[in-house]
């Protein structure tokens, strides 16, 4: 069975995620490209498996949230958005490894076992990340707050 490119993509998302948040921690900066991807993604998703994937529900309220910071500065607002959206990716991505069982028993009739296990080390990343960001956004000071 021939790997599908996912296998190279899942890692390369979550070291260039893990890159952004460990360069541009302290501004925010890496949001909108990591939710953009993710969210992209998704749909690409959705449009090949006619299935619902939550990240284009979850991703689109990071986007929005770090749009919202890009227009109005670091408000209390944006910060709250920030932090609840990136745990709301999390617990979508944290559904894969909570119900891996069920998952598995689906996959492995389409996937490798090469895959399945890039995918559910990938998830399991993921969901540390977006844990990380939501951390990291909160302890951003309050001396960085913009007033709008």
């Amino acid at each position: 069975m021939s790997e599908p490119i996912g296998i190279w993509l899942m890692p390369l998302y979550a070291i260039a995620s893990w890159y952004g948040i460990f360069t541009q921690g302290n501004t925010g900066k890496y949001f909108f490209p990591v939710a953009l991807v993710g969210w992209l993604w998704a749909g690409v998703n959705i449009y090949r498996t006619n299935r619902l994937d939550l990240g284009i529900v979850t991703f689109f309220f990071v986007l929005v949230a770090s749009l919202c910071e890009r227009k109005y500065g670091f408000t209390r607002g944006v910060k709250l958005a920030l932090s609840v959206s990136s745990i709301m990716v999390a617990l979508n991505y944290s559904l894969v490894v909570v119900f891996w069982k069920q998952i598995q028993k689906d996959l492995v009739k389409s996937k490798s076992q090469l895959w399945m296990n890039i995918f559910w080390g990938y998830c399991a990343c993921m969901v540390a990340f977006w844990v990380c960001a939501a951390a990291k956004n909160h302890t951003r000071g309050e001396n960085e707050y913009s007033v709008v």
